[in-house]
C-alpha cells in the first residue's frame, strides 16, 4: 500500500512543486520591477485562482469518475465521460476568449486596485486571461492521466513547461544582449507560450501515446445522461472550490484597501504558505486516485484504509513544513523584496501560517478521499457554510471593524483552515463505508 501511495503521490507532490516553485521563481524575478509589480501579480494571481476554481469542478469530476471506471476495469465509460468534458471545456472556452478582450480593466477596478495597479495590471491580466484558455484543457487531461494512475506524465509536462516559463519570464520581461524587454506584460506573455505548449503536450499524450493502451481516438456519439453527470458533480465541486477563492477575494479586496506595502507583504505570504500546498495536493490527488480505484474494484474497506495511510504521510511532510516556516520566515521573506517595510510586515503572517498547516493537510487530502468515493455533495455544503457563514464574515469585522489589518484577516484564514481541516477528517472517519459504490450515469448514488 505504501508503495502504491508513494508511486502516486511523488509525482504528483512534483508536479505541483514545479507549479508552486515556478510560481515563487516569478514573482521573485517581476518583483525587481517594484512594489507596484509585485501588487498587480498578487492580485490578478488572486482573481485566477477564482477562474481556476470557476471550471475546477470538471477535471475533478473526470478525475475521481474515471479513477472509478478503472477500478472497475470499465474504460469505455471512461473515455466517453473524458469525451463529455471537452465538448464542456471547448464551449466554456469560447466565452472565455470573449472575456479576455473585454473584462480586464473592469475586473482590476472591482478588486478595488488603485490608479496605479489598474493602470499596469489591465494589459497584464488581459493576457494572463488568454493564457488560461489553454489550460482549461490542460487540466482535464491531466486529471485523465492521474485516474488511471499516471502521475508521472503530468509532471514530466509540468517540470518542462515551468522551466521554460522561469526562462521566458525573464527573458521576456527584461530582455538579453541590448534588448530591454517587455517589462511586466512580457511575464504575461510567456504564460501564454508556455501554458500552449503544455496543451500541445498533454494532446499528443492522450490522443498518441495513449490512443493503444486506452482507444482514446475513438469517437462515440453525445449522450445527455453523461453531460448531465458531469455538469451535475462539476458543479458542486466548482461551488466548493469556488467559495473558498471568493473568500480568499474578499479577504485580498480587505487587504487591498490596506495600501501598496500590505498588497505585497500579503502576496509573498501566500506565495510561501503555497509551498506547504506541494504535499497536501499531491498526497490529496494519491487519496482521490487510491479511493477512487479501490471503490471501482469493489473493495470499499481498503479504500479507507488507503486514504487513511495517504493522509499519515502527507501530515508527517506538512509538519515539517511547519516548522520551517517558522524557523526561516525572515530569510525567505528577504529573497522576495529589500524594502525592509514589505518583509517586515510579511513575517507575522508567515508565523500564522505555520501554526494551521497540519490542518491545511488534513483539509486537502481527506477532501481527496471524499471525492474519491464521489462524496461530492458533503464537500460543497462544507466549503458554502465555512466559507460564507464564517470565513468571509469574521474577515470582515476583524479588518474593517476591529482594525486588526491583515493578522486581523490571516487569523480568519486560519480559523476557516481548522475547520476545514476537522470537518473533513470527521466525514471521512465517520462515512459509512459499506454502502459507496460507483457513481453511474443515471441516479447518483453518492453519500447524502
Amino acid at each position: 500500500m505504501w508503495k502504491r501511495i508513494l508511486r502516486l503521490a511523488l509525482p504528483s507532490i512534483l508536479t505541483f512543486s514545479s507549479m508552486t516553485l515556478t510560481g515563487m521563481l516569478t514573482l521573485i524575478i517581476v518583483g525587481r520591477l517594484g512594489p507596484t509589480a509585485i501588487a498587480v501579480v498578487g492580485i490578478c494571481n488572486i482573481f485566477m485562482y477564482n477562474v481556476w476554481a470557476l471550471f475546477a469542478g470538471l477535471n475533478e469530476s473526470i478525475n475521481f469518475l474515471v479513477s472509478q471506471n478503472f477500478g472497475e476495469n470499465k474504460m469505455l465509460e471512461g473515455n466517453k465521460r473524458m469525451q463529455a468534458a471537452l465538448l464542456i471545456a471547448l464551449a466554456l472556452d469560447v466565452i472565455w476568449i470573449v472575456a479576455c478582450i473585454v473584462l480586464p480593466r473592469e475586473i482590476l477596478v472591482m478588486l478595488g486596485a488603485n490608479r496605479a495597479i489598474v493602470t499596469a495590471g489591465t494589459p497584464y491580466l488581459g493576457v494572463r486571461m488568454f493564457s488560461f484558455a489553454f489550460t482549461m484543457f490542460t487540466v482535464v487531461f491531466f486529471a485523465y492521466m492521474r485516474a488511471v494512475g499516471d502521475t508521472r506524465t503530468p509532471m514530466i509536462i509540468s517540470i518542462i513547461t515551468n522551466g521554460l516559463l522561469i526562462v521566458l519570464t525573464y527573458f521576456l520581461t527584461y530582455g538579453a544582449l541590448g534588448w530591454r524587454g517587455f517589462g511586466l506584460q512580457g511575464a504575461a506573455w510567456s504564460m501564454v507560450i508556455t501554458e500552449g505548449l503544455g496543451f500541445v503536450l498533454s494532446l499528443i499524450v492522450y490522443y498518441g501515446w495513449y490512443a493503444k493502451r486506452f482507444a482514446t481516438r475513438t469517437w462515440y456519439g453525445i449522450e445527455w445522461s453523461r453531460i448531465r453527470l458531469l455538469a451535475k458533480e462539476s458543479i458542486k465541486l466548482s461551488v466548493m472550490e469556488l467559495s473558498m477563492s471568493l473568500g480568499m477575494l474578499i479577504f485580498t479586496m480587505c487587504i487591498t484597501r490596506l495600501g501598496t506595502t500590505a498588497v505585497a507583504a500579503n502576496e509573498i505570504a501566500l506565495n510561501i504558505l503555497s509551498l506547504g500546498f506541494m504535499p497536501a495536493n499531491g498526497f490529496g490527488a494519491a487519496a482521490t486516485v487510491i479511493v477512487g480505484q479501490d471503490i471501482g474494484a469493489g473493495a470499499p474497506a481498503q479504500a479507507r484504509k488507503g486514504g487513511l495511510l495517504t493522509a499519515a504521510g502527507g501530515l508527517i511532510f506538512m509538519a515539517l513544513f511547519s516548522i520551517f516556516l517558522w524557523l526561516f520566515a525572515l530569510p525567505v521573506s528577504k529573497i522576495y523584496t529589500s524594502d525592509p517595510a514589505v518583509y517586515l510586515l510579511s513575517i507575522s503572517l508567515i508565523h500564522i501560517a505555520s501554526f494551521i498547516q497540519l490542518f491545511d493537510g488534513a483539509n486537502i487530502i481527506f477532501a481527496g478521499g471524499l471525492r474519491g468515493v464521489g462524496d461530492t455533495t458533503y464537500l460543497y455544503r462544507m466549503s458554502l457554510i465555512s466559507n460564507w457563514l464564517v470565513f468571509i464574515p469574521l474577515t470582515l469585522i476583524l479588518v474593517l471593524v476591529v482594525h486588526l489589518g491583515q493578522v486581523g484577516a490571516w487569523i480568519s484564514l486560519a480559523t476557516l483552515i481548522v475547520l476545514l481541516g476537522v470537518g473533513n477528517a470527521t466525514r471521512y472517519l465517520t462515512l459509512d463505508w459499506g454502502s459507496v459504490s460507483v457513481i453511474r450515469s443515471g441516479p447518483s448514488v453518492e453519500q447524502g
